[in-house]
């Protein structure tokens, strides 16, 4: 990894204001504009940040037409790069081609947020002529993510305002505490981003943090498939 790229991941992990999110990327990867979406299946399509209206537009036409590198990267949980999007985009997502046919898009790269398996959102990179990202920007843009994602939806859960942690009885708190350790264990998360976890699928599902913790438990949630063992002191 380059002096940048440290530079860069840093500064992003101490980011505290949407504004702050677009320049340490294009500092790294000197392209024409980025943006920074939420989008998939928890969360409802927003752009949260953009460095221009041209990018801004290409979040835009996505969202309406759910199709797109964007949607590609969330479903995927791999970046999508398009080093031609002009020529080449007809093939994988004729409608969204079709609509920024005439704008001054030579190339489209995206990069999906996640934390664990719940899909965030995208990182979406545009340059007016055509080229190719190398292996190692590549690589560094993908390990951009993961401050990234954790931004993106602290915010949003944030914003959301979810006061039911501070009132919560001790049993509850202790069950949330078991299932975030259930968590760490399955999906391999830091204990920060399990919790963060927890309470996006709280959010997501309109519930409290207590009955998802409940059914995370029990084993009642497609996104924790191992047979693993826990105490439980109920």
């Amino acid at each position: 990894m380059s002096d940048t790229f440290a530079v860069v991941y840093s500064a992003l992990e101490r980011v505290d204001d949407d504004d702050q999110l677009v320049e340490p990327i294009l500092r790294l990867l000197p392209l024409s504009g980025v943006s920074i979406a939420t989008l998939g299946d928890a969360l409802s399509a927003e752009t949260i940040a953009a460095s221009d209206s041209q990018v801004a537009l290409l979040d835009e036409i996505q969202f309406d037409l759910t199709e797109g590198p964007c949607w590609d990267a969330v479903g995927s949980g791999h970046p999508v790069l398009e080093a031609a999007i002009q020529r080449n985009g007809y093939a994988f997502w004729p409608s969204f081609t079709e609509a920024i046919r005439g704008h001054a898009v030579g190339s489209v790269f995206a990069f999906p947020l996640r934390v664990g398996p719940l899909q965030v959102g995208a990182v979406e990179l545009y340059d007016t002529e055509e080229r190719t990202l190398g292996e190692q920007a590549v690589e560094e843009m993908m390990s951009l993510t993961r401050p990234l994602s954790r931004y993106v939806l602290r915010r949003t859960l944030e914003h959301a305002s979810q006061p039911e942690t501070e009132q919560l009885k001790p049993h509850a708190r202790r069950r949330i505490h078991q299932a975030t350790g259930f968590v760490i264990a399955q999906l391999g998360l830091g204990a920060d981003d399990a919790h963060l976890f927890i309470q996006a699928q709280a959010f997501a599902q309109n519930r409290s943090m207590a009955d998802v913790a409940e059914d995370i438990l029990e084993r009642r949630t497609g996104y924790l498939l191992r047979d693993d063992t826990i105490e439980d002191d109920r």
